[in-house]
């Protein structure tokens, strides 16, 4: 009886539209909102982030704020992460807000050494939500050491 009780709440937990604990979500729901950056999201120890647009796929991650701007960082198979090669437009919802932004890897040591070692590093900007936006992208457009 206990583990038809259990397999009949992982089951309903897995139908959440929303993550919960380590599960992943789909679409998030809430308020659309706008902002030009996100200093304001120092407030939050947790953020929750869309991926593919075309088939949303959510989960909860830290939320770090360094010099004001909002990052995220992944472990390489992570299935988010995964994502993120061929899509960077993702919702990010801190408090019942939801914003679009773009993620742009960072390759800079200055902000990668501030995470754990091997991890790929994002900073999630604010942005309208275009139509489509590939992971290739112009060089210029990726975070690098300076020389």
């Amino acid at each position: 009886m206990k583990a038809v009780s259990m397999i009949l709440t992982l089951s309903l937990l897995c139908a959440c539209q929303t993550p919960m604990l380590t599960l992943a979500g789909k679409q998030l729901k809430g308020i659309e909102a706008t902002t030009t950056n996100f200093a304001f999201a120092e407030r939050y120890k947790l953020l929750k982030l869309e991926v593919n647009p075309e088939k949303p796929y959510s989960v909860i991650l830290r939320c770090t704020v360094l010099d004001g701007e909002l990052y995220v960082d992944a472990a390489a198979t992570r299935k988010w992460a995964i994502y993120l090669h061929s899509d960077r437009r993702v919702r990010v919802m801190l408090g019942n807000a939801i914003y679009n932004a773009v993620a742009t890897t960072i390759t800079d040591p200055k902000i990668t050494a501030r995470f754990l070692k091997g991890r790929t590093i994002y900073r999630l900007q604010p942005a309208a939500m275009p139509a489509a936006m590939p992971a290739a992208m112009p060089a210029a457009m990726n975070e690098a050491a300076p020389e």
